[in-house]
């Protein structure tokens, strides 16, 4: 079965760089408007019978990225693709995996069922928001990790007397994965969400006087988390000079402007969505291409078999 790789328009800078690891070309496929608004998809690569891999994180603007994919996927289906596998290597709406009041919807099981209902046959996601998300789909579902990319990265930088810390309760396990790979204490901080954008950070459990902190979660939204977390992290002694981890930097609304204000060391990160410009602090980026075309070749060869 032949291997076709496509892009749509969220990220092909990485789709490109995932091409080259696995020293193919990107299939031809064109993404536009009509002046109304309404996507426009074409799909001018053979496809019959193909095992086509179609890249698409669903950052901002989510709902637009969604729709573009969910058309993708169509079009590659009527040109007769054997088996389409949507790479999303950020998830959009994976947050919404519980109903809190009962008064919202179940939007990953919603996200979950238009996929599978557009006719994707796989997805391969890295770093969920919950693990809690892959059951909401019906489709077997690759759930990548980065920490061990960036806990290696970590590994030849990090500094002497730091303390991996959990910005919440939600991060806790992430947080102790990284602390037992890199051998360093954990420490927790404790929290209360009073928006969608504010966050205040009430207490730490685990000693930090002295420490240097290193921050790990699986996304940055809005900051609000990392500044309430960082903001104690001083009060109780932190040394000045924070790093932050996240598999994915979205980085809307206030939140350059609140790690601006922060004594940020740097950031770290993936490229699963596209990194904004220029930024007021130092970023590192780990690649996901290494990780995303093992994958791809692990699924192209059991395909096979």
């Amino acid at each position: 079965m032949r291997v076709v790789l496509m892009t749509g328009s969220s990220h092909p800078a990485l789709a490109n760089a995932v091409a080259k690891v696995l020293s193919l070309e990107l299939g031809r496929c064109a993404v536009d408007r009509f002046p109304d608004g309404e996507h426009h998809v074409e799909v001018a690569e053979e496809l019959r019978g193909c095992d086509v891999y179609l890249f698409q994180p669903l950052g901002p603007p989510v709902d637009s990225h969604l729709m573009e994919l969910l058309l993708m996927v169509d079009a590659c289906r009527r040109r007769g693709a054997g088996r389409v596998t949507a790479v999303v290597p950020y998830l959009a709406y994976a947050r919404h995996d519980r109903r809190e009041t009962g008064r919202e919807p179940l939007g990953a099981r919603l996200v979950a069922d238009i996929i599978r209902a557009a006719g994707v046959d796989r997805l391969v996601a890295v770093d969920l928001h919950s693990p809690a998300v892959e059951g909401c789909f019906n489709i077997p579902v690759e759930h990548l990790s980065a920490m061990p990319l960036l806990a290696d990265h970590l590994s030849r930088t990090a500094v002497p007397g730091s303390v991996v810390v959990s910005p919440d309760l939600g991060a806790v396990k992430r947080a102790e994965r990284y602390a037992a790979e890199l051998q360093l204490p954990v420490a927790v901080v404790h929290k209360r969400r009073t928006s969608g954008s504010q966050v205040q950070a009430r207490s730490i459990t685990g000693d930090v006087k002295g420490c240097t902190p290193i921050l790990v979660d699986d996304m940055i939204s809005t900051a609000g988390t990392i500044e309430a977390a960082v903001n104690v992290l001083l009060e109780a002694g932190c040394k000045p000079e924070v790093t932050v981890v996240a598999t994915h930097s979205l980085l809307v609304g206030p939140a350059i402007d609140r790690l601006g204000r922060l004594p940020l060391r740097r950031l770290i990160t993936t490229d699963s969505v596209p990194m904004i410009g220029r930024l007021p602090f130092q970023v590192e980026v780990v690649s996901l291409a290494p990780l995303l075309g093992r994958t791809i070749e692990l699924l192209r060869l059991g395909a096979q078999g």
